[in-house]
């Protein structure tokens, strides 16, 4: 097997890391936050919470996935008190009793850049 780099059509590509690597049956997505392809990060954790799996969402299905695939998420969020907007916003996309959530962890750790909320990576079976 080998790596192979996964981009959103269109994205500018970064140059000191993957947006997503593909190896094997598995695609590992780097952290996404919520923020548009303009550079417009909305306020409030549910907004960004929303747009960095939608962010994610791209990467996916660029490899040939979706979201029904996910197997486990890494979330980092800023405060203590955004965790259950966070959650709110995630449930819309993985919650539910008819839908097998993926396993997930939730850090307080405030990412790099103060206008980011929260960020999100995941692993994806393909």
């Amino acid at each position: 097997m080998k790596k192979e780099r996964v981009i959103q059509p269109g994205a500018m590509l970064p140059t000191h890391y993957s947006p997503a690597i593909r190896y094997g049956n598995t695609l590992y997505v780097a952290g996404q936050v919520g923020e548009d392809e303009s550079g417009n990060v909305p306020a409030g954790i549910e907004a960004q919470t929303e747009l960095a799996i939608q962010n994610a969402k791209k990467l996916i299905e660029a490899a040939g996935s979706s979201l029904d695939n996910v197997l486990m998420c890494q979330c980092f969020i800023r405060n203590q008190a955004d965790f259950s907007g966070m959650n709110a916003a995630y449930a819309k996309y993985f919650g539910g009793k008819l839908n097998l959530a993926p396993a997930r962890y939730t850090v307080i750790a405030p990412p790099t850049d103060e206008k980011y909320l929260v960020e999100i990576a995941m692993i994806v079976g393909l």
